[in-house]
């Protein structure tokens, strides 16, 4: 009787410490779990980006000559036709590489016919049909972001900067579209502050100083651009609180990235302003990474 008493009571006590263990794996779990943005206000930050490197990718385009664009063209196809004839070295998959080779040549020859004029109108629908993207993925956030304790005028802050983004696109004015959009990664910054765990509000911040550093210094107001590079320190700061060991090196390359663009400033040269601000927003896509 007694025997059987104390087998009961080892089974109960075995699973009183089992249930115990799992509860503190459990709670162990919920502790190591991050809080980070969800997929629809990263679409949005994602978005902005790709529009702006498209503006970027317009604005290069424009200033060539239907000339120097159809060069350019008739390099990169060449480019590829080699990249291509590399890959059929195959024996099994030469008739195959053959059709390809043939179907690749009348692509190209599409290619070469199509004007400056044409190129730029492609690239423009693609930033069309982006912008619509970045206005959906907000509304699917926007009610979350409610939920989560952001205010009514944070919303309204950012909707005002995506819509004057819109009418710029619209208009196709290049200036203020990078205005415009970098402005709407500062008023985006608040809602990746919601998440304890995220460090992209503090790096969309500098993203929006790089981009206003190098609007300023086209206007000729260097004293401000210098300005605005200088207060990214704070948000250098904050970042280093929250990296992980292996990303302090990459913190630390755009840490020197942004000095080397407030050196730039000191010029008078443009283009190696731009050079620097695009290094900066490398390395911050290394550290998002």
């Amino acid at each position: 009787m007694r025997k059987r008493l104390y087998l009961v009571l080892v089974i109960i006590l075995s699973v009183l410490l089992s249930s115990c263990m799992n509860q503190k794996g459990e709670e162990g779990k919920n502790v190591e779990k991050k809080e980070k943005a969800p997929e629809t206000l990263s679409k949005v930050s994602d978005g902005l980006d790709s529009l702006l490197l498209s503006i970027d990718s317009i604005e290069e385009l424009m200033e060539l000559t239907e000339q120097e664009f159809q060069a350019m063209n008739s390099k990169e196809e060449e480019s590829k036709g080699k990249d291509n004839q590399s890959k059929e070295s195959n024996e099994q998959n030469q008739e195959q590489g053959k059709q390809e080779s043939k179907n690749q040549g009348q692509e190209s020859k599409k290619q070469d016919t199509r004007t400056k004029a044409e190129e730029l109108f492609m690239k423009w629908q693609e930033v069309d049909k982006g912008l619509e993207e970045i206005h959906k993925s907000w509304n699917s956030y926007e009610v979350e972001g409610l939920e989560k304790g952001a205010t009514a005028g944070k919303g309204e802050e950012f909707k005002k900067d995506l819509n004057d983004l819109t009418v710029a696109v619209e208009n196709r004015d290049i200036k203020s579209i990078l205005d415009k959009g970098s402005k709407a990664f500062n008023t985006l910054a608040a809602f990746f502050d919601l998440y304890k765990d995220e460090i992209r509000g503090d790096l969309l911040r500098i993203k929006y100083s790089a981009h206003q550093a190098f609007i300023l210094s086209q206007n000729g107001n260097k004293e401000e651009a210098n300005k605005l590079l200088d207060e990214t320190q704070e948000h250098t700061s904050r970042l280093r609180q929250k990296l992980k060991e292996d990303k302090v090196k990459d913190l630390e390359k755009l840490s020197l990235s942004i000095t080397d663009m407030q050196k730039a400033l000191e010029s008078n040269s443009m283009e190696l302003l731009k050079i620097k601000r695009d290094i900066v927003n490398e390395n911050i896509k290394a550290i998002q990474e």
